[in-house]
């Protein structure tokens, strides 16, 4: 009993280990089918993306790291087979291009309602100024507004 308990606790870990190895490897490599169907190992379900996985377990039965089995890949299919470009080289301005789009889109957009916003407050503006300009006083409205304005400050 207690050997058979030993042996579950020291299987347990490692099987979760494996698992998570696994998943690593699905995550980090696209699923090479004839097809070319364009999806990551973990997310195909055709067959070779299945006597893939037959192999990666039997890599990593054999002792072989993540590392080792990605690169060995690489070294068969080229960098074509990694979900993600490597962060090294011409493969960096991947990673950079989308973050230098975003914000460059923003200052651009930003300046672009910034002149909407200028020129329809210079619009108003030259309506405004228009109405506080006074008019000049002639007329017998002008003179009585006048005299109003006079009584009502006194």
């Amino acid at each position: 009993m207690i050997l058979i308990a030993a042996l579950l606790l020291c299987a347990g870990p490692s099987a979760g280990f494996a698992a998570t190895q696994m998943a690593d490897l699905e995550n980090a490599l696209m699923c090479q089918c004839d097809d070319k169907c364009g999806k990551v190992l973990i997310n195909c379900t055709c067959d070779t993306s299945k006597e893939t996985r037959h192999t990666l377990m039997a890599k990593l039965g054999s002792g072989l790291t993540v590392d080792q089995i990605i690169q060995q890949y690489v070294d068969k299919y080229g960098e074509t087979v990694l979900s993600a470009p490597t962060k090294t080289g011409f493969n960096l301005t991947a990673w950079i291009t989308p973050f230098a789009a975003l914000v460059i889109g923003g200052f651009g957009v930003r300046k672009v309602v910034h002149s909407w916003v200028r020129t329809a407050s210079a619009g108003d503006d030259s309506k405004t100024d228009d109405a506080e300009e006074p008019a000049p006083e002639t007329g017998k409205y002008s003179k009585r507004l006048k005299d109003e304005l006079d009584r009502l400050e006194s």
